[in-house]
């Protein structure tokens, strides 16, 4: 477990070396961090300061959190602020993916199907076949 020198949040060591701590596209985020109440409590001192700074706004309620470790949660951070735990086994879109802990490995395929079958036949519509 790395800490950030300047804000001490603790992102997660990856299997084969480094740290990941967050990931941003467009207006989604991702932070990936050690599950303790001191170390979400930084994060989220970190995210209202970039909040002051750039006037972002955080909805909460459009947030979800993930406990992805095999020990037990025995505290549930953000429920003040309206902040969603999703359960071992559920999940949660990111990114038009379904993402959580344990998941069913079908979790995305059928979602992929039907967005696939949909294409196919919208595609369809424009071509004549044997022409």
């Amino acid at each position: 477990m790395m800490a950030d020198p300047k804000h001490g949040v603790e992102g997660l060591s990856l299997p084969r070396g480094g740290l990941i701590r967050d990931q941003t596209f467009a207006d989604d985020t991702a932070l990936y961090l050690q599950g303790s109440p001191t170390n979400m409590d930084r994060a989220q001192e970190v995210l209202k300061i970039f909040c002051r700074a750039s006037k972002a706004k955080i909805n909460w309620h459009k947030s979800a959190t993930i406990w992805a470790s095999k020990k037990e949660r025995i505290w549930e951070w953000g429920r003040n602020e309206g902040l969603k735990w999703i359960p071992t086994g559920k999940g949660t879109r990111y990114l038009g993916i379904q993402v959580g802990f344990h998941l069913p490995p079908k979790a995305n395929f059928n979602t992929m199907m039907i967005a696939l079958k949909g294409k196919l036949i919208s595609w369809s519509s424009h071509w004549q076949v044997g022409s």
